[in-house]
């Protein structure tokens, strides 16, 4: 049986606000994999980056700002924010303690 990994996570700052997230997930070739063939299924990876996102991949859609620092209206972040959320998420996960 396979042992479990202990997760690590991590808390970083995007535009003035605070997220977490599993570097752990983050790392593994099943959560990039998903994340990689999202065109073909979104719904695996939505789950992968709900993993990443520790369970709060909703709040964080509805929590991450625009360049001026301004919430997201009842639709969420816009695209742009998205991909520069995790593009900072990214840098979290790649930085040395």
């Amino acid at each position: 049986m396979p042992t479990k990994k202990k997760r690590e996570t991590t808390k970083f700052e995007f535009r003035g606000q605070e997220f977490e997230m599993d570097k752990t997930a983050f790392a593994s070739l099943k959560v990039q994999t998903a994340l990689s063939l999202g065109d073909k299924d979104p719904r695996a990876a939505n789950e992968a980056m709900n993993l990443v996102c520790c369970g709060r991949l909703v709040e964080y859609i509805g929590r991450v700002p625009d360049a001026d620092g301004n919430a997201p209206d009842e639709l969420g972040c816009s695209t742009e924010d998205w991909l520069a959320f995790t593009g900072a998420m990214a840098e979290a996960a790649s930085a040395k303690n």
